[in-house]
């Protein structure tokens, strides 16, 4: 896990607290201001504690079972917050998540992170490299009756075939990282065709999987290219450090002199000498990319012992009629 994100994960945890510990106090302010039926019943089984510990530090008899007495006074109250129309649990301890009482940690000797801390720290992941939490982007949602039947003259093959080819071999790489054949995978084809939502589902089955894994425009990471150029800016490093890199839309960010190609090949070059993997989406098939970037970024992606070059054809689905 992000040492950053945990952190920020930690301090929320430690505010979630100190809101239940308020709300608990303001009940229990509430129950001595307008029920003193129930104060009386809470002070009684408070007494009974606090006189039980003193027998005991007194070196005397703890006297009647205590459980027993514990368990009659809390009916007593429960009835009593219900009698008055309140919920039973109203002076229970406020929790969250009641596996980890809102630590985030379970177990006593050895601390596990929690269920809650897990989904939370996903959401994060998320809402960082910018998965719409409303937009759900999965594998799960991918839906094969949204994509045409048409069959490609060329090819023989319908679209809806070859798009489930192309969401079996992602899902397959998302499953299988690190331990994948190809530690690069490139996804070719024209706009609407789903390769952004691919790009997502794969995003999301490694957060789930507790990989780490960065998305990025190739818009963005031009501008964070020329920052870097020009200003000296830093924030590449991240991009060059992320076991897993997706730039998504290669093709539609603008050509700078001494920036754009220079980047890229540094960029691609550096992943690769360091085995981090990089997904990469693109309108451009491979001779535009070659035309466009030089031959010697093609040679960085059009290996197949390195690269799973991935196609899609057919009719933009964001324009079909649903």
């Amino acid at each position: 896990m992000r040492e950053d994100l945990l952190n920020e994960l930690e301090t929320e945890y430690e505010q979630k607290r100190a809101r239940n510990e308020r709300t608990e106090a303001e009940r229990r302010r509430r129950i001595e201001t307008e029920y003193p039926e129930i104060d009386r019943l809470v002070k009684a089984r408070e007494e009974l504690i606090f006189g039980t510990l003193r027998q005991i530090l007194d070196q005397k008899a703890a006297g009647e079972d205590l459980p027993g007495k514990m368990e009659e006074k809390n009916r007593e109250i429960r009835e009593a917050l219900k009698k008055n129309g309140l919920a039973e649990d109203y002076l229970s301890p406020v929790y969250e998540c009641e596996k980890c009482r809102d630590t985030g940690y379970t177990g006593e000797l050895i601390k596990e992170p929690c269920e809650c801390l897990v989904k939370a720290y996903q959401q994060k992941v998320r809402e960082r490299i910018g998965l719409s939490e409303g937009k759900k982007e999965t594998f799960e949602t991918y839906d094969p009756e949204l994509i045409p039947e048409t069959v490609n003259p060329e090819s023989g093959i319908s679209q809806r075939k070859q798009t489930a080819f192309v969401r079996d071999e992602c899902e397959k790489w998302a499953d299988a990282f690190p331990e994948v054949k190809h530690r690069d995978l490139l996804l070719i084809g024209k706009s609407g065709l789903g390769k952004t939502f691919l790009m997502h589902a794969m995003a999301n089955r490694l957060i789930e999987r507790g990989k780490n894994v960065l998305i990025i425009s190739a818009y963005a990471f031009l501008q964070m290219a020329r920052k870097s150029y020009f200003e000296s800016e830093t924030g590449v490093s991240e991009l060059m450090d992320a076991p897993v890199l997706m730039l998504d839309d290669l093709g539609s960010e603008p050509m700078m002199q001494n920036v754009t190609i220079e980047q890229l090949f540094n960029l691609l070059n550096e992943r690769q000498t360091r085995n981090l993997s990089t997904v990469i989406s693109t309108n451009l098939n491979m001779e535009e990319l070659r035309k466009r970037y030089t031959e010697r970024i093609i040679s960085r992606l059009n290996n197949p012992r390195n690269c799973l070059i991935l196609t899609l054809n057919g009719q933009d689905l964001r324009k079909l009629e649903r």
